[in-house]
């Protein structure tokens, strides 16, 4: 099923073995990827996204992070979801948070991340096999800066009735 929302394409297949359960998992994460955006959001652009997996687990589970990242004490994990991302070339998230930490692998490409918090708002620069973890609570975009289609995984660690994506406006300062 493809839709749209935001200007952001989503191509959202659940994968096989899930259980009869899984087109409402899937419609619920989905969602949380279109969720109307508040008018000073800033939309991406040239992003597919496919939900590979979600499951719930038997007992949430506390996950903490270092204390400079964000979550504070930490966050209780309900739910796991996997999302592929296919950003085009020029392509990029436009500007957001999560509503969990998530872990990132890039397997195609270069994805340049933007943090606002940084002193000049550089890029960071990953290449295909390398990972990173996103805390999830601080505002961010991505882009696609180069000519090649690029490629990641996202594994989002969600509490429960947490999104994938939650939209932000534009904290400027940074050159994208």
């Amino acid at each position: 099923m493809q839709l749209k929302s935001n200007n952001i394409s989503h191509d959202v297949k659940p994968g096989r073995g899930l259980s009869r359960f899984a087109p409402l998992l899937c419609c619920a994460l989905f969602l949380g990827l279109t969720q109307a955006a508040p008018a000073r959001a800033t939309a991406g652009a040239g992003v597919v996204s496919e939900v590979v997996a979600v499951g719930d687990l038997p007992v949430d589970i506390r996950a903490k992070l270092k204390a400079e990242e964000g979550f504070g004490d930490g966050t209780d994990v309900a739910r796991i979801a996997v999302v592929k991302f296919t950003i085009a070339p020029n392509g990029y998230f436009g500007w957001h948070r999560h509503g969990g930490p998530v872990w990132v692998a890039v397997t195609q490409g270069t994805l340049t991340l933007y943090d606002p918090d940084a002193a000049g708002c550089p890029g960071t620069y990953y290449t295909a096999g390398s990972a990173f973890l996103d805390a999830g609570s601080h505002v961010h975009n991505a882009r696609n800066e180069g000519t090649e289609p690029v490629v990641v995984y996202g594994t989002f660690m969600l509490p429960a009735g947490g999104l994938v994506r939650i939209d932000a406006p534009d904290p400027g300062g940074c050159p994208l």
